[in-house]
């Protein structure tokens, strides 16, 4: 039913924040953000994204009601490291109720207002670059997500091809529990730190903003042929990096080195979405101690591998294997029960195939859509 159906542009971000709690509250699996985050996420004064890409948020109301929300996203630095894309805009941070109309209308709307800017296909969920939260749920809905993972429902999938949208490329989700890795790159491991020439060093916290630089420029140089990289900028990583530092434990970051030189990193940081999913999007008065007590307390049993990257001239010599066998060693120490690898590409079959040799299995897919315009 469309009428007193709108959508229009937003001017206060908090019913946009907002609603997703009240969309959500009794879905068992939802993982509340925290409101002060997603304040700041959306200020275009501190988050760096808006320094290189236009936002536009609309807000869907029926009848004075909110029912629906959307973000449309013009990032023409992706066109850069794209060039046979420059067409493509981008959407995210869509939630709406179980309602094609509702749905409908606020694709409409952004897909208007991409056309206004020129582009011709619009892409997403994208929240709101390919360096944060990508893709839409489409299976694994039984389980919370860990840190920086989306989780929507079910019939999310179901509006955006009843809207006309389409597969772009899917995007998967490991678990590497610690019961089933049986040593089967021990060897291999024992073989590397023999020779002398391969070890691994934690990340050293002291030296931050020079270990942050290695992450960046490392990330930059191992993805930039994977489908929709865009590199880090300096201020973008340190924006997502505030956020995860409290979490940092130098047994679970570290970097592999070959001869003395970096060679690759992998950063493994506890999940913390079990933590904050008993704040429920507050700090204040007792968000924050809920936090502090799982964390410290009674303790995350899970990690999530937030980032990996190794350098072309290291590849093929096994330092990826290393990377992933050393943090299955830390988290058995540590008493971690395993770890969520992703997102990993439907199509990165190496490194598919080193979950697979791991004994890790995949859990989620998240689906990236196209939509003409």
């Amino acid at each position: 039913m469309n009428e007193g159906l709108r959508v229009d542009p937003v001017a206060d971000v908090e019913p946009f924040i907002r609603f997703p709690f009240r969309l959500h509250q009794h879905e068992p699996h939802w993982v509340p953000p925290l409101l002060l985050e997603r304040r700041e996420f959306l200020d275009p004064r501190r988050n760096p994204v808006f320094e290189y890409a236009k936002v536009q948020p609309f807000l869907a109301r029926r009848d004075g009601e909110v029912v629906g929300t959307i973000a449309a996203v013009r990032n023409d630095r992706y066109g850069k490291f794209h060039p046979d894309e420059t067409h493509v805009g981008f959407f995210g941070l869509y939630e709406a109720i179980p309602d094609q109309a509702v749905a409908n209308a606020l694709f409409d709307a952004a897909c208007a207002w991409m056309k206004a800017e020129g582009k011709s296909v619009l892409r997403g969920p994208v929240n709101l670059t390919t360096n944060d939260v990508v893709g839409l749920l489409v299976d694994g809905f039984d389980d919370d997500p860990a840190i920086l993972m989306p989780y929507n429902p079910p019939y999310y999938g179901q509006q955006f091809e009843a809207a006309g949208f389409t597969k772009a490329k899917d995007l998967y989700a490991y678990y590497m529990a610690v019961k089933d890795y049986h040593g089967q790159f021990d060897a291999m491991a024992q073989r590397l730190q023999e020779s002398g020439q391969f070890k691994i060093r934690p990340v050293d916290l002291a030296k931050w903003t020079l270990e942050l630089e290695f992450v960046r420029s490392t990330y930059n140089v191992a993805w930039v042929n994977n489908w929709g990289f865009v590199p880090w900028t300096d201020r973008e990583l340190a924006f997502i990096a505030k956020e995860l530092k409290p979490l940092i434990n130098p047994r679970l970051a570290f970097v592999a080195e070959v001869d003395g030189t970096p060679a690759g990193f992998l950063i493994a940081v506890p999940d913390a979405h079990e933590a904050i999913k008993l704040a429920k999007g507050r700090l204040l008065p007792f968000g924050l101690l809920r936090i502090l007590w799982k964390l410290k307390v009674q303790g995350c049993r899970r990690l999530r591998t937030v980032a990996m990257g190794v350098l072309p001239p290291f590849r093929r010599q096994g330092v990826d294997a290393f990377l992933v066998h050393h943090l299955s060693v830390q988290a058995r120490k540590l008493g971690f029960d395993g770890s969520e690898l992703g997102w990993i590409l439907e199509d990165n079959m190496p490194m598919l195939a080193h979950l697979d040799r791991l004994g890790a299995h995949r859990t989620k897919t998240y689906r990236v859509y196209d939509r003409a315009i």
